[in-house]
This record gives structure tokens, C-alpha cells and sequence, in this order.
């Protein structure tokens, strides 16, 4: 009730005063009222829904990718950054001001101790509610996509690192809805999703990105290592013959490793997983990274794993060189091989020539002066001080006011979908 008498006064504010009092406001006041007023800020485009079927279901032949009538599928997408899991440095959050990469995981624990876990959940569904809507999935379809890079984290199910669930029931628990609910809408407008375990449980980096407070536990535990597995079992039981799953990404950039490739731990546990995953789902793509360079990864022919594609991710490489590297790499060991992020739209033109499998990231996000990764972007956000905002004021920022329709169209990235 308070929440809607702040909006009507708001509103009543913008009608009556005009810009005047606009200017004192704060911006996300501003954007949460006029949502009110007027839902169509930045218009997003509309797809018709075209299923996909058990015909559209993707397996790996040589080195291409192919469906069930052996038609080739090139990969043409984007990711979904900073719905699942957010990253400090494109998410609307800030955290403590001496924290050079403050992380999920620390928003998390820091909410749930100052307004306990029912709340914590209350504000985490809100965010993730606004952060991404069905209007985004067909938004995304309308651009010509046809796959959906989609990253989550061990603690959208999981309330530990131990592997406990936030829920028993699996059918219950905000994870695997969240997952379902992708899935559901990607498949409804004609597009595949990719799996990607961006956080894994103990961080399989220090990087913010895993979630995980800057901390990499996963390699040097056998708790952690067993609640991973135990995702993936479950990921692979409930989707093992749904068409719209493209592939599972087993882990999101690991760190790095300066021994020789058969005592790296990373491939280890990729071995692990593969194996886990083999024994319930037989039949979808599985993604195995080598992140900035595929030497690191065994050489094809020497592994059991099969139905599998190599993927690098590429920040500041030189595009004709690393899409001449990867398309020879492909042809010679006869996989496919998939780059799964990068910012540089030169590597998207020379995907298309080579027709290697892309993901841009990503798909909307804060700006800060710098357009080149996202499709949508803004840098008009007031961030949530999750240390000192009131519960209220968290919500109402991670409310409505989060929509791709008060984000800007980066044009300088779109010109180049439909």
C-alpha cells in the first residue's frame, strides 16, 4: 500500500510540475513513475512464435552442428548476462566501496543478514522479475537470433556450497523455475538455449564473475566438486529430451593452469562431469572450454567424450587471426568449436564468414561510458546500496524501473542483427 501511494504521488509530481521537479529527482524514481504513465519508453520489437520440436533437437556430426533431419545449425546469439547471476560492474549494485569486484554472493549474504532469508528471496525475485521478461525473449528472437547463451549459478538453486537446496522439491525450487521459464519462452519463439554454469559451487576462479567473493574452492574440494555433480545430474534428468536445450557449458571460465593438459584439474573435471551427465542424459551437446586458448583442452581424439563442442570466449584478440585459428582447429580435429563471449563486432562479421557459432555478450546492461557490450545499455542507473537502502528502496530500484524499455538502444551494436 505505501509503495502504491508513493507512485501516485509521484505520478501526480511529474503530471502537474514537469521538468522543473524532474531535475531534483532521482533518475530511478523518475523511470518507476513514468512507467506508470508510459510503458512503451523504448520500444521492443515482437516475434511470432514458431516451436521448436523434437526435430530441432541438436547433436553433434564431424565438425558441424546439426538437427534431427541433418540440417546444419550455425550458432547466432547472445547472452544473457546479469539476470541469473549479477556482476558488480553491469548489474545495478554496489557493495563495499573498498571491494574492487564486489560480488554476487557477498549481495547475497549481506541482505540476508540485514533482512533474513524470506526477504533476501523477496528482493532477489523482484530483480530477476524486471531484469528479464517475455517481451525480451521475443525482443531478442526479432533480432534474427537463434540462441540464447544463458549463465546461472550454483546458488539460483543451491543455498550452500555444500550442495544443500533452497528447495527439496525440485518443481519448487527458483532455480529450476527460472531455467523452465527460459526455456519455455526461448523454444516458443524459435530459439535454443545453452546452459552455461557460470558459477560453480566454491568459485572456479577469483574472477567476480563466478560469483563467488573473489574465492576459488571448487578444484580443492570434494564437497564442492559433489554438489556441481549433483547440479548437473538434476539439469540433465529434467531436460534430457527437451529440443530447445542446445547444450550444457559445463563451466564458465576457469582459471588458469600452467601445467601440461592431462594433470590440468579443469579437464579433470570436465572428465567428471561429462561422465555424471552421460549416465542420464545421452543425448544432448555438451560445451567444454578452453576459454582464451583451445591448446589447453586435450586434443579431440584423445578423450572418450563424444557429442561435445570446444568453446573460447575472446577479449582482445586479434579478429582475423583468432577466427582463422579456431575455423582451422575445427577443421582439423573435425569438431565444432564456438566462441561464447566477446565485445569485438569485427569477430561477429568474421563468425558469419567462417560460420563459426557466436554469442555475443550480451544483451543488456550498465554503460559507463563504454558501448560496446551491450545491445541495450544505460548509464542512468541509481544502484542499490545493498549495505545501507532500506528493504523498500531495494525494491522499488530493482522494481519496473529495470525494464529494456528504459534502457537505450545501442545502435552502434544492433545495426548489425535484423
Amino acid at each position: 500500500m505505501k509503495k502504491k501511494i508513493i507512485f501516485g504521488i509521484l505520478i501526480v509530481i511529474l503530471l502537474i510540475t514537469g521538468s522543473e521537479v524532474r531535475y531534483h529527482m532521482p533518475s530511478f524514481l523518475i523511470r518507476q513513475a513514468k512507467g506508470y504513465i508510459n510503458k512503451e519508453s523504448e520500444k521492443l520489437e515482437t516475434s511470432e512464435e514458431q516451436q521448436l520440436t523434437e526435430e530441432d533437437f541438436l547433436t553433434v556430426s564431424g565438425r558441424d552442428i546439426v538437427n534431427a533431419n541433418g540440417d546444419k545449425i550455425t550458432f547466432e546469439g547472445v547472452n544473457i548476462g546479469g539476470w541469473l547471476i549479477q556482476e558488480y560492474w553491469m548489474s545495478p549494485v554496489e557493495g563495499d566501496k573498498d571491494v574492487k569486484q564486489w560480488t554476487n554472493l557477498e549481495t547475497l549474504q549481506v541482505l540476508e543478514e540485514r533482512f533474513g532469508t524470506e526477504k533476501m528471496k523477496e528482493l532477489t525475485d523482484t530483480y530477476e522479475d524486471n531484469w528479464i521478461t517475455e517481451e525480451d525473449i521475443q525482443n531478442i528472437a526479432a533480432k534474427g537470433c537463434n540462441v540464447i547463451r544463458m549463465p546461472f549459478w550454483y546458488r539460483n538453486f543451491m543455498s550452500y556450497s555444500d550442495g544443500t537446496w533452497i528447495d527439496d522439491n525440485l518443481d519448487k525450487n527458483p532455480g529450476f523455475q527460472k531455467l523452465d521459464w527460459v526455456i519455455e519462452k526461448a523454444g516458443k519463439y524459435g530459439m535454443y538455449v545453452i546452459l552455461d554454469m557460470h558459477g560453480c559451487p566454491g568459485g572456479q576462479s577469483t574472477d567476480h564473475c563466478s560469483g563467488s567473493a573473489r574465492k576459488s574452492k571448487l578444484f580443492h574440494s570434494e564437497v564442492r566438486k559433489k554438489a556441481m555433480e549433483k547440479l548437473w545430474i538434476e539439469i540433465a534428468k529434467r531436460y534430457k529430451d527437451n529440443p530447445t536445450v542446445a547444450a550444457y557449458d559445463i563451466m564458465n571460465e576457469p582459471e588458469t593452469y600452467k601445467g601440461d593438459v592431462e594433470s590440468d584439474p579443469r579437464n579433470k573435471l570436465y572428465d567428471r562431469m561429462i561422465t555424471a551427465i552421460r549416465k542420464v542424459d545421452k543425448r544432448h551437446i555438451i560445451a567444454v572450454e578452453g576459454i582464451w586458448s583451445l591448446e589447453v583442452l586435450p586434443k579431440p581424439y584423445e578423450t572418450s567424450w563424444d557429442n561435445v563442442i570446444y568453446e573460447v570466449h575472446s577479449y582482445g584478440d586479434n579478429p582475423e587471426n583468432y577466427c582463422d585459428t579456431i575455423e582451422q582447429y575445427s577443421r582439423y580435429y573435425n569438431i565444432p568449436v564456438y566462441i561464447g563471449e566477446f565485445s569485438d563486432m569485427r569477430i561477429l562479421e568474421k563468425c558469419r564468414k567462417l560460420k563459426i557459432s557466436y554469442t555475443f555478450w550480451g544483451y543488456k546492461g550498465m554503460i559507463n561510458g563504454d558501448n560496446r557490450w551491450f545491445m541495450y545499455a544505460t548509464n542512468d542507473f541509481t544502484s542499490v546500496d545493498v549495505n545501507n537502502d532500506p528493504y523498500w528502496l531495494i525494491k522499488l530500484k530493482w522494481g519496473k524501473c529495470l525494464r529494456t524499455q528504459y534502457f537505450s538502444a545501442n545502435e552502434e551494436i544492433l545495426k548489425y542483427w535484423n
